[in-house]
């Protein structure tokens, strides 16, 4: 019978943006917490077609230069006077995005840093960022925030909960994360009278919406309560939104350290259109953002 593979090591995208070196911080920290090594990754650029005189043999020596310099300035980013974190450093032949996919498949956690694409341009050339919170095999946080999200601390983790299986990816992760940090959890579930009846019509106003929240209320504690068995030490609270998942999710964010949602896996440009809830938090959060998949 086939096993799951284990998997280890929190794995960090390295493009030399400072939200990178601020990802590299915040995944040591989470190393540590977690007990799992940290693996700094530089993809390699592809070597131009002038290179100023120079070999081709010449020119990528220097581009490996250059990337040792920029994953040593992440390793002192990451650390910064930490000695029990395990650092390895790599540099790796592109493209970004496919490299960091195929890495995830071995590793616990794929961290990147804040996507710098505007959410236009990402639905047609797509964002490496975007593109690897859709395709990674492992659950992968999008850094974002200022100063004060480059370390794990005390915060609240929130999830996004709507019933679904890859809802059901997202609780999970969140329930571990909360637990191994030792911080509440709290479980958002969002709706709108839009999405409950599929268009707005004159039919909303003979729903008897009280009914239909408690129901929610109902179907939100049973989507949660296997896992709030399995992790009795999480303070667990649950919040009931109506308004859309994203608005919710982003004001959330605002108190929060981290932010879980399931990832279906889409197209940049489909995701984009069908206004996936990730995506928006990818540019909008206030916190670093969780992308789980089944």
């Amino acid at each position: 019978m086939a096993t799951a593979p284990i998997r280890h090591g929190i794995v960090v995208g390295i493009d030399g943006s400072d939200g990178s070196f601020s990802a590299a911080h915040w995944a040591a920290s989470a190393a540590r917490i977690f007990r799992e090594p940290l693996h700094l990754v530089n993809v390699l650029p592809d070597a131009p077609s002038a290179t100023g005189g120079r070999s081709k043999e010449e020119f990528a020596k220097l581009l490996q230069a250059d990337s040792e310099r920029l994953l040593e300035r992440a390793r002192r980013a990451a650390l910064d006077g930490r000695t029990d974190v395990t650092v390895e450093c790599s540099s790796r032949p592109g493209p970004p995005a496919k490299t960091l996919v195929e890495l995830s498949k071995t590793a616990r956690l794929l961290v990147v840093g804040r996507t710098t694409t505007g959410e236009l341009r990402s639905m047609f050339a797509g964002s490496d960022v975007v593109r690897v919170a859709n395709h990674a095999r492992c659950p992968v946080v999008a850094w974002r925030g200022e100063g004060d999200h480059e370390e794990v601390d005390t915060r609240p983790v929130v999830v996004g909960v709507d019933g679904s299986a890859l809802s059901n990816a997202a609780i999970e992760h969140a329930f571990e994360f909360a637990s191994f940090l030792g911080v509440p959890l709290i479980a958002v579930h969002a709706w709108t009278e839009q999405s409950t009846l599929r268009g707005y019509d004159e039919s909303a106003r003979f729903v008897d919406w009280t009914t239909y929240a408690e129901q929610k209320v109902a179907d939100l504690a049973e989507s949660l309560a296997g896992w709030r068995e399995r992790y009795p030490d999480v303070e667990l609270r649950t919040e009931l939104e109506r308004r859309g998942a994203m608005v919710a999710l982003i004001e959330r964010s605002i108190d929060a350290q981290l932010v879980a949602v399931g990832s279906h896996g889409r197209s940049t440009i489909a995701s984009a259109l069908l206004g996936s809830t990730g995506q928006g938090l990818l540019h909008h959060s206030r916190c670093p953002v969780l992308i789980c998949r089944e």
